[in-house]
């Protein structure tokens, strides 16, 4: 089968377009004929080498590796104790063990959800990962209350756009989005965000506090890091929440916990691998996620479908900031 392959770490350029061999399943394992995967920024931190360094407690990489961990197909194989009922359905699923960048990918059967026929395999496709994160930070890490005030960070990338949407399906009574450039600003509005603030301003908690009254928002969902994780402060209300789920500018200065006591606020990190060890959970937020798009809810975060062969050209366009959302990758090209 084709797959994208990496055999040392380094930039985009160490993306190979290769021929390997098919995996095969696992006992509690389905194989999946993969119609469509995507890109994630998990994906371009495993091949810089990111995760073989010690402070990201993650477990490292083997090579050579196929990252990608999502991906829609149709079940071709199960395992010795997989549901044989499975086989020929289409079905959404998350990869522990990555390789969603493939043709053919072995995931657990309990990470697997059955889609309909109707579902368009690329938009669902563009959820799993972003989506599940999204969805878990707002009913796992905290449970949003109906009129809350939620602040999502960076409400154009492939986790905010979607948390923008949930947080409004929840009940949310204000959303507030930030991006740093004007069109990304526009799109995070057009997903729901009831305000949309240019993080690089000086400025920018100015607006979101005056946005709340003075009040600061209730939840603040935070994957930038570096000077921002300390500016979130300033526009975080008492009994505030503040949901850490990325770092995508380094994780700044070390944190002390006692200054959240004043004011009863909390601090929690989510990283989504770990709820793989809760897979009820990740299953719910699959079948949410699922059902919003087909209903027209929610609105899924592809930006473009490109050829699994120019995986290289998606890594660096997401590496650049030239994407408002996910891009699709599709196996047969």
């Amino acid at each position: 089968m084709k797959a994208i392959q990496f055999a040392r770490f380094g930039g985009a350029e160490v993306l190979e377009y290769v021929d390997i061999d098919r995996p095969v399943p696992k006992a509690d394992q389905i194989l999946i004929e993969v119609s469509a995967s995507a890109v994630n920024f998990p994906d371009i931190r495993e091949r810089s080498g990111i995760y073989q360094r010690a402070e990201t407690h993650v477990g490292g990489v083997m090579l050579p590796h196929v990252t990608g961990l999502q991906a829609v197909g149709r079940v071709v194989q199960t395992g010795t104790d997989a549901d044989t009922s499975l086989l020929g359905c289409k079905v959404v699923a998350l990869l522990p063990e990555k390789g969603g960048y493939a043709q053919y990918v072995a995931a657990p059967e309990a990470l697997a959800v059955v889609l309909p026929e109707e579902a368009e395999d690329n938009l669902i496709a563009s959820l799993p990962g972003q989506g599940v994160t999204a969805y878990l930070a707002l009913n796992a890490s905290t449970q949003i209350k109906p009129g809350e005030t939620v602040l999502v960070q960076g409400a154009a990338g492939g986790v905010g756009s979607i948390a923008v949407q949930i947080a409004k399906l929840l009940g949310a009574g204000l959303v507030i989005g930030t991006a740093s450039t004007p069109e990304k600003r526009a799109f995070a509005r057009n997903l729901g965000a009831d305000l949309a603030v240019d993080y690089e301003q000086p400025d920018w908690t100015d607006s979101v506090l005056a946005a709340t009254n003075g009040r600061g928002v209730d939840i603040i969902l935070e994957s930038i890091g570096g000077d921002i994780f300390e500016q979130n402060f300033d526009c975080l209300s008492t009994f505030g929440r503040y949901i850490v789920f990325g770092s995508t500018r380094g994780p700044g200065k070390p944190f002390e916990p006692r200054r959240l006591m004043p004011r009863s606020q909390t601090m929690t990190g989510l990283y989504m691998p770990v709820y793989y060890q809760k897979p009820e959970l990740v299953r719910e937020a699959l079948t949410f996620l699922v059902r919003h798009v087909l209903d027209g809810s929610l609105k899924a975060p592809m930006s473009a479908v490109m050829p699994m062969s120019e995986t290289a050209r998606a890594h660096r366009m997401l590496e650049e900031r030239q994407v408002a959302g996910v891009i699709v990758l599709d196996p047969a090209r």
